[in-house]
């Protein structure tokens, strides 16, 4: 996962990706509603959205 273009973390569902957001500085309940809600400031890539599987 990448936020502003730096290396992150990875996600290997969406509690990961929530836990990542929230370590980055959002609120953990704007992070959980973020993921849940298919939020225009995640991009979804190599796959689907909420699909975690090795590439």
């Amino acid at each position: 996962m990448t936020i502003r273009g730096q290396i992150v973390g990875l996600a290997y569902s969406d509690r990961d990706l929530a836990e990542i957001l929230r370590r980055a500085g959002i609120e953990e309940s704007v992070a959980e509603d973020m993921v849940a809600g298919d939020s225009q400031m995640i991009e979804w890539r190599g796959g689907r959205a909420h699909h975690y599987e090795a590439a």
